[in-house]
């Protein structure tokens, strides 16, 4: 085709460029407009015989004599027309344009037989349907509304830029077209300056039928060409048409290497059940770990969605440090994500991931968690005359993949239920706050806890007449806790009820100042937050199951209570301050900051507000952000209060420019009260080396280890008809049975056959 195509037919310059449906016009000297709203007969095609020499293409005869219908009229324009009225036939020349319903032709001559309802066409002859298809010939005949007929030496741009030709062709009805000697491809088949050219990639064959009803394109005896050269022949083969629903078939394979599973082959097979759900299995072969079957199930409802995979394998045994073993084990995932709504603001679902050991997804490729989480909850908004109003019931079930988790000690949590309900504004635009919550948590070994927690709480705003913002914010909760086997050190296990009462008011005060200058502004904000607590404390008979890692940052610094969740408290009184601003410097210019401390006057020193957990004054936390196309930054710290040394740095960066983009993130921890000490960086970087290659780069490195954890780069190749990526990357991780390994991938995406 082209060359290939080439010894199929040519393609005008005007049909590989593009140009849609157009035609060079000259200058006419007479128009005549003749609008012919004629009834059309409808008739049934009699069915052609046609030569098996590919030079002859006899004329198809049409035995219409139906009488005309009003329902499609003809439109007809031509630099001149003559009408036969004795036998009801117009021929038009020069510039001739005949439509029909949605369907349109052009060409140098044009003969229309009313009586026989047939169109002759001869000359630059190009027609438009109604799918958006254009088809390019030297002559058509075509009949019954323009629905079937004969084409001669055939071209088609589909309506996604597609082409075909084809020696002689064959319009059946308005959803069926065969093609003889045909060719196909979605590639360009001309250079720039309009030279022909070889197409990537194509398909011939000897013959094609296009089904608009199927949304189907198939062929018999066919061959995937690449650059004129044929590299894959079937008797038969198919894809959809542009825009179809989805097919069931093969979709493209992918092939990898990797040190742990050697030789790696997937061939996904898709399954379109209905038009509301569909299957993938994919067929997965690896020389080293034996074959794996992978799937997918999709169903989309009246009321949601859902969609289940997973994946089943029976792999060799392994030591813990990877070696063979004689022996099979069945291992394998499942993952099941659904959203369901009924009503118009509830709705439930469910997130399942599971696994059946340690390290089989991070040695299969499919992911590299460490901890899975699964959750089945319903929710329900806006209720009780309130549209702020919040109630969820769920249940959840954890897995640990770190080898050093113990499962008969990870907890299931069902139920857990959370409700709030805030009222409408009140006097002097107050609010009530009501807030429930219900929790059970079990465990195989280890400590068991029931708890049941209320608060109802007011808020009153105001501001002065100067810009002052003043909130108060008043509170009472009680918790009341039914525990089993709690440890409390150096006293026996606690068994039995418990609870606490949190009395808790809050003071905000906030002065935003606003200038402009220009089309730039600067806001620069003082805020001071004073909160008192007292009653409830921390006592050890609640077990601490919710606030295991409490973190002092710049989203919490005016909190009243910083802990994640109910299980703590912060007793006492402190004040919060600081100062917190943005610059709008023109519309794709922006910079944000906060710097703040909290200082505590009084009461419980558990919450970690520095290194130090006795200290009255907290280490000052704070973020920057900037945007300043093309480049992004984010920088949120806590600096240490006596030597402003960063205890705690998180950066993320991004760099969008054509042709580089680049991100990078860093963390750092360093005098964590609870975490230990981390220094982490990763980098992600894509390069146009030209407006189809990209080259890509990314990394991750333990800076305190001094060691890359994983490394991958590779490239993209992309245009109109394919995607072609391949990348090579090494994983450093060292887990249980799992060894650092060295993986490689190639993925190929050809259009409209995936």
């Amino acid at each position: 085709m082209f060359c290939v195509l080439c010894s199929v037919s040519s393609i005008s310059c005007s049909v590989a460029s593009g140009a849609g449906f157009s035609r060079n016009t000259k200058h006419r000297t007479r128009d005549v407009f003749f609008i012919f709203l004629l009834a059309i007969a409808v008739a049934v095609p009699a069915r052609a015989n046609f030569s098996s020499s590919p030079n002859q293409f006899p004329k198809t005869k049409f035995k219409s004599t139906s009488p005309v219908s009003a329902k499609k009229p003809v439109f007809l324009t031509a630099d001149e027309v003559d009408y036969d009225q004795q036998n009801d036939v117009a021929v038009a020349t020069g510039h001739v344009s005949l439509t029909q319903g949605d369907t349109v032709v052009l060409a140098d001559t044009l003969i229309y037989d009313r009586g026989r309802n047939e169109v002759q066409a001869t000359g630059h002859v190009s027609m438009l349907e109604p799918s958006g298809n254009v088809y390019f010939a030297d002559s058509l005949e075509l009949a019954n509304d323009l629905k079937s007929g004969a084409i001669e030496q055939v071209k088609a741009r589909l309506a996604d830029n597609s082409l075909f030709v084809a020696n002689r062709a064959r319009k059946i009805d308005e959803q069926h077209m065969e093609l003889f000697k045909a060719a196909y491809t979605p590639c360009k088949c001309f250079t720039d300056s309009g030279q022909p050219k070889n197409p990537m990639w194509a398909i011939k064959a000897g013959d094609a039928t296009i089904d608009q009803q199927k949304q189907e394109v198939s062929y018999h005896d066919a061959s995937l060409n690449a650059y004129g050269m044929p590299v894959v022949y079937t008797p038969f083969f198919s894809n959809p048409t542009p825009g179809a629903d989805n097919q069931s078939g093969l979709l493209m394979p992918q092939f990898m290497h990797s040190t742990i599973l050697g030789a790696v082959y997937k061939q996904p097979v898709y399954y379109s059940i209905s038009p509301d759900k569909d299957a993938t299995v994919v067929p997965i072969y690896t020389s080293l770990a034996g074959p794996v079957i992978a799937g997918e199930y999709r169903q989309m409802f009246n009321t949601g969605q859902m969609m289940l995979d997973g994946s089943i394998t029976s792999a060799p045994n392994s030591d813990a440090l990877g070696n063979p073993i004689p022996g099979h084990e069945m291992r394998g995932n499942f993952d099941g994500q659904g959203n369901f709504k009924f009503g118009a603001n509830n709705d439930w679902g469910f997130d399942v991931h599971r696994a059946s050991d340690d390290t089989y997804l991070r040695a299969y490729g499919f992911s590299n968690d460490i901890f899975l989480t699964s959750r089945i909850y319903g929710e329900m908004f806006n209720f009780a005359n309130s549209n702020r109003s919040y109630a969820s019931m769920e249940g959840l079930s954890f897995q640990g993949l770190t080898g050093q988790d113990n499962g008969k000690v990870i907890p299931v949590v069902t139920p857990l239920t959370d409700i709030t309900w805030q009222s409408n504004p009140g006097p002097w635009n107050s609010r009530v706050q009501l807030s429930g919550d219900a929790m059970v948590l079990t465990r195989q070994t280890g400590d068991d806890s029931r708890r049941l927690s209320g608060t109802a709480g007011w808020t009153l705003p105001y501001i002065s007449e100067d810009g002052q913002m003043i909130t108060f914010n008043t509170s009472l909760r009680t918790d009341v806790y039914d525990v089993s086997n709690v440890q409390i050190a150096g006293n026996p296990s606690f068994s039995g009820v418990t609870g606490r009462e949190v009395p808790q008011a809050s003071l905000m005060w906030r002065y935003p100042f606003i200038g402009y200058l220009g089309t730039s502004s600067l806001t620069i904000e003082p805020v001071v937050s004073l909160a008192a607590s007292g009653g409830g404390g921390n006592t050890p008979k609640i077990p601490n199951e919710d606030s295991l890692l409490p973190e002092f940052n710049d989203t919490n610094l005016f909190s009243a209570n910083r802990y994640a969740g109910l299980d703590r408290v912060e007793d006492g009184t402190g004040v919060s301050y600081g100062l917190r601003g943005a610059a709008q410097l023109y519309s794709d210019k922006y910079v944000d900051w906060l710097l703040g401390q909290h200082y505590r006057l009084s009461g419980d020193t558990s919450f970690p507000f520095s290194n130090e957990l006795g200290s009255r004054f907290s280490d000052y936390v704070g973020k920057v952000g900037m945007t300043y196309q093309p480049l992004t930054l984010a920088y949120r710290f806590r600096f240490d209060r006596q030597t402003w040394m960063a205890n705690r740095s998180e950066v993320d960066a991004g760099f969008n420019e054509y042709p580089l983009q680049l991100s990078t993130s860093y963390l750092s921890l360093r005098n964590d009260p609870i975490l230990a000490p981390a220094e982490v960086v990763t980098g992600a970087s894509a390069l146009n080396l030209t407006p189809n290659w990209i080259w890509n780069v990314n990394a991750s490195r333990d800076m305190k280890l001094n060691q890359l954890i994983t490394m991958a780069t590779g490239v993209t190749f992309k245009n109109e008809c394919l995607t072609l990526t391949s990348m090579v990357g090494k994983d450093y991780t060292t887990l249980l049975d799992i060894k650092p390994s060295l993986t490689f991938w190639v993925t190929v995406s050809l259009k409209n056959l995936d």
